[in-house]
């Protein structure tokens, strides 16, 4: 945890500055380290049942075999080791430190491996002390996989996966713990004879938990994925259907965005999907105005969408109606909304993506 966590929230923090010396001459620093009266031997009990009512079985550690890491500005530690074998006060020369606490190392995802923590960067001068009280909260992300009978049964030849900051990792079928993974996006890939199909991306933030249910389509003939959601911590709510049967044949049963990879070199196909941004290239799509090109859109399952992976361009070719009315370099305010768009599903910036459009529906 060499990096200070970003969307950490409910830190209980304070940062008091008191004279250790009159003389500021003398060089020396002190740092003393402490928890947040909040972060108790009950919270610690609660936080351990929280985890183990979601199906992680994972006891807290007391907080004095968390890990403290101490390190300059130059990354040099000037201590790493038990948070209880601490020097208390901790001797340093003046300058500029980063201080984190963490209940365990956390670099590859695991089951059952939420990672508590805290961090900060303090400046310290000479012959001053600082006080830091410490308020853990989960540092990593995590995502549980539910597999209906109806998924398990139709794709029993295959297997599914997760991916995060290039690192795939197996979700067995008869798998229930939580999948711990590094904060940021992860997706949910099937794999069959070595060929890949991408169910769902989402980016995930600290404490973030997703629980995915996999169920086949109920539709006869149809080969698709249904995947409910529900989250639990940090009350995130989205609700997200993949592949429940739609054809794409006509507006009421509009393609999602995460469906067009199983429905390539499909002709005339019904898709819907919000206007989230413009100047798309194989690696990154402009979310804000203002906008440089009028030649494409990006539209994405849900309005929020910020990452690549979410997206999928939309060709508005020259001197076309759709270009006019959907380019975002003359009309920025279309950002968010919704659209229906009847076009070709194809390869488009090496990513999923719509040409020849044939018409649209604005709403």
């Amino acid at each position: 945890m060499k990096q200070l966590m970003k969307g950490v929230v409910l830190l209980s923090v304070y940062a008091a500055l008191t004279s250790a010396c009159e003389d500021s001459s003398m060089g020396d620093a002190y740092i003393s380290f402490g928890m947040s009266s909040a972060y108790n031997h009950y919270e610690m009990q609660r936080l351990d049942a929280q985890f183990k009512a979601s199906g992680t079985a994972f006891s807290i550690p007391d907080t004095n075999d968390f890990i403290l890491a101490v390190t300059d500005a130059y990354e040099k530690y000037v201590y790493y080791g038990r948070y209880g074998d601490k020097p208390d006060p901790m001797s340093v020369t003046a300058g500029t430190y980063h201080v984190a606490v963490y209940s365990h190392e956390f670099d590859y995802p695991a089951f059952s491996s939420p990672q508590l923590g805290d961090s900060r960067i303090l400046t310290v001068s000479a012959g001053e002390s600082i006080g830091v009280s410490f308020g853990c909260t989960q540092q990593n992300s995590g995502m549980r996989l539910i597999f209906e009978n109806s998924f398990r049964d139709r794709f029993f030849s295959g297997k599914v996966s997760i991916k995060n900051k290039g690192v795939t990792f197996d979700y067995p079928y008869n798998e229930t713990r939580i999948a711990y993974f590094l904060p940021g996006v992860v997706e949910v890939v099937y794999t069959e004879n070595d060929t890949e199909t991408l169910l769902v991306s989402r980016e995930l933030a600290p404490a973030d938990i997703y629980t995915l249910k996999l169920a086949a389509s109920a539709v006869e003939g149809q080969n698709g994925f249904s995947i409910q959601i529900d989250t639990t911590r940090n009350w995130i709510s989205e609700d997200y259907t993949v592949g429940s049967g739609n054809s794409g044949s006509s507006m009421s049963n509009a393609l999602q965005v995460s469906e067009l990879a199983q429905h390539l070199e499909e002709k005339e196909v019904w898709v819907v999907g919000y206007i989230v941004g413009g100047d798309v290239s194989a690696s990154k799509v402009v979310f804000e105005a203002p906008f440089a090109k009028a030649s494409n859109i990006a539209i994405a399952e849900t309005p929020n969408a910020s990452t690549r992976e979410q997206c999928a361009a939309v060709e508005l070719p020259s001197s076309s109606e759709v270009r006019e009315a959907l380019n975002l370099v003359d009309h920025p305010d279309l950002l968010g909304h919704r659209v229906y768009i009847l076009a070709t599903i194809t390869t488009y910036y090496g990513h999923p993506g719509l040409k020849s459009v044939k018409e649209f529906k604005l709403e």
